[in-house]
């Protein structure tokens, strides 16, 4: 072979052998010491649903418009920006959801006397809410006539279970299932209904069960705020007075009344009647029979939508919607009075809730 060859071929293998180094090392280098591996983007929450997720042709329809239209955007976005400050980090789909829960909560407390706070999430943003005292004082005002109080408990307080089940079963007879809600307020159904109360409800007249149980003031002022007491004492009068009847041997929907609402009470009803060891597992079987069934019928959703003559809205919404896919909820006592500034009877810092009930009063 001519020496020039040699020499080629020589050249040639050691260009080569310099132009893989910067590539091993480069391997070496991401397999000695990786970089941070990039956090892939959180799923996007679903939207909660309109109009509270309360169903056209419920009592509580008329009422869940007029709460939305006194909540102004501008009022929602000056809590927001509270809240963010705070929790900087918060997505938009969280926020909407706590609020949506926010306002889920004011309805239960326009209806219920008594209502526990079960979410420190919720009840953060109704503690920035309770700044803007004059605009929070209006927004009561408006949707139940009287002001819906922040009453913290003792530090040492434990939730009483009962009230707990009290609150999950008005909770699904007012509204649909949303898909967010259980991340705010704890799994729903976990607590059986006591006994004591499924015999006070198929005993005691409705006029006691409204004046022992439900907040009597706003029903007072409100014609649809008390045709929804009258519904909820109507059905826990039936579902009480049927509790030992096996879910199974019933049609299937004559709990759902047609309103979508509701579709657990009766296994509630008929397994807190039975084995309290039994009831966990019986409860969990029933709401997966009951998600897979709605998966099924597509029956839960954003399909809600919310017509514009629908009850008595209150007055202007103020640049809000009477009913948006954003909303909230929270908890409350209520009073007829309420001489200005808010009546708010707690500070301006964090939550005294936690995962239990530390929060709450009651509407009269």
């Amino acid at each position: 072979m001519p020496f020039f060859m040699i020499v080629i071929i020589v050249v040639a293998i050691v260009i080569l052998s310099q132009m893989a180094k910067p590539a091993r090392g480069s391997r070496a280098v991401r397999g000695g010491s990786r970089s941070p591996a990039k956090r892939r983007p959180a799923p996007p929450l679903r939207t909660p649903p309109a109009c509270l997720g309360v169903p056209e042709g419920h009592p509580a329809r008329s009422a869940a418009m007029r709460l939305e239209a006194a909540l102004p955007a501008d009022f929602e976005a000056r809590v927001k920006d509270r809240v963010l400050r705070g929790a900087p980090n918060l997505r938009e789909g969280e926020w909407q959801w706590r609020w949506f829960e926010l306002k889920r909560y004011f309805l239960l407390c326009g209806v219920l006397r008594g209502v526990p706070m079960y979410s420190a999430a919720v009840d953060d943003v109704w503690h920035e809410m309770l700044m803007f005292t004059r605009e929070y004082e209006d927004f009561c005002k408006t949707f139940c006539g009287q002001l819906i109080h922040h009453a913290p408990h003792a530090p040492d307080a434990k939730p009483d279970p009962g009230e707990r089940a009290w609150f999950d079963w008005a909770y699904g007879e007012l509204f649909l299932p949303a898909a967010g809600s259980e991340a705010l307020w704890g799994p729903f159904y976990r607590t059986p209904m006591p006994q004591g109360l499924m015999r006070e409800l198929e005993t005691r007249s409705a006029e006691e069960l409204r004046r022992a149980r439900f907040n009597v003031r706003s029903a007072e002022r409100f014609a649809d705020l008390d045709d929804v007491v009258s519904h909820l004492i109507g059905r826990g009068k039936e579902l009480a007075s049927r509790r030992d009847e096996p879910v199974r041997a019933r049609d299937d929907d004559w709990s759902a009344n047609a309103l979508s609402t509701g579709l657990l009470s009766a296994g509630f009803f008929y397994y807190s009647w039975g084995s309290p060891d039994a009831f966990g597992s019986q409860m969990d079987q029933l709401r997966t029979d009951d998600a897979v069934r709605r998966d099924d019928n597509a029956a839960y959703g954003n399909s809600y939508v919310c017509s514009s003559d629908g009850g008595d809205n209150g007055g202007d919404n103020g640049g809000g919607t009477s009913c948006g896919g954003d909303g909230g909820d929270g908890g409350s006592s209520c009073s007829g009075g309420g001489d200005g500034g808010g009546g708010s009877s707690c500070s301006g810092g964090g939550s005294s809730c936690g995962g239990g009930s530390s929060c709450g009063g009651g509407g009269s």
